[in-house]
């Protein structure tokens, strides 16, 4: 278990150094992440789920699997909202952001290193199926408590060039269509994909935030324990309820167990968001999953799943 989650953190923490020594230029990142996200990121996905053999049954459990544990998830969060009477709008937003966004770069190099192909090319397949549904619903949490007016014609263009988004869109499309893409396509796309991991986690510890600027105790605990613990273990009772087992289970449970997403705070930054919530959101998730991921992997036997 160590020997999978441990290099994951190693890199992490290499992107931490990187930035803190400032052993390279600040405008490093940056470019990274824009080649990470565009091109190696969509070439790791498609090659992935264009490899996956399944069945429509297969995407109609994951989707439920992971689907239906988000949207608990949120009601839950949202119950919870006039409780916190001391907690600014801004702030709201950024815990339901904190609360049901999964991080693609950890969630899939862990994945990688604890699952045998098929079921890591499932996680892949649940972030396809989530991703829009997140992305759409941060936007319009953030237009929400801001105030401002969400322009939904423009989030649906904005999901629609969504590189991550179409090019597991479009593994999937070719694995079901049953063609067989040429060897030397799938290689090069493997070897951009192995350099996406790399680069995606080294960005991920530069933008790590350990500042006690702006901390919100309760909030952080309260949305890190949802998104941590709570998620999981809904995603693996609903897995035991309706009858989901073997890699779709487990593909959906680890997905839900993932650490909040590094680009929310970009989101929260620009679209009237707490940044400053965000950025301790992100910064605590991701050093707390290093025992509630391997953790998960224990809910579905504990319910008896």
């Amino acid at each position: 278990m160590l020997a999978s989650i441990l290099p994951v953190f190693l890199i992490i923490l290499l992107g931490v150094a990187i930035r803190h020594y400032e052993w390279l230029p600040e405008a490093f990142f940056p470019s990274v992440e824009k080649f990470s996200y565009n091109i190696a990121f969509p070439a790791l996905l498609f090659a992935g789920t264009a490899r996956l053999s399944f069945g429509g049954g297969q995407v109609g459990e994951l989707a439920l699997a992971t689907l239906l544990p988000t949207f608990i998830i949120i009601a839950v969060a949202l119950v919870a909202m006039p409780f916190a009477r001391g907690l600014p709008d801004a702030s709201r937003s950024s815990v339901l952001q904190g609360a049901m966004r999964p991080n693609t770069y950890f969630g899939l190099a862990v994945s990688s290193l604890f699952f045998d192909a098929k079921t890591a090319a499932l996680v892949m397949l649940a972030l396809a199926l989530c991703l829009p549904v997140v992305n759409m619903l941060s936007i319009v949490a953030l237009s929400w408590w801001s105030g401002s007016k969400t322009d939904y014609a423009k989030v649906a263009q904005t999901l629609a060039r969504n590189p991550i988004i179409l090019s597991t869109l479009s593994g999937m499309l070719v694995s079901l269509s049953g063609v067989a893409l040429p060897l030397a396509l799938m290689n090069t796309l493997d070897i951009l994909g192995k350099a996406a991991l790399c680069l995606g986690l080294v960005c991920v510890g530069s933008g790590l935030v350990f500042s006690l600027q702006g901390l919100r105790p309760v909030a952080l605990g309260w949305t890190s324990a949802l998104k941590l613990l709570l998620m999981p273990l809904v995603a693996a009772k609903v897995c035991l309820l309706f009858g989901i087992g073997g890699p779709v289970a487990l593909a959906a449970v680890f997905f839900c167990a993932l650490p909040t997403a590094p680009n929310a705070y970009i989101m929260a930054r620009q679209l009237g968001g707490d940044a400053r919530l965000m950025a301790a959101l992100i910064t605590l998730q991701t050093l707390l999953a290093a025992a509630t991921v391997p953790l998960s992997k224990n809910f579905l036997p504990l319910l008896g799943a």
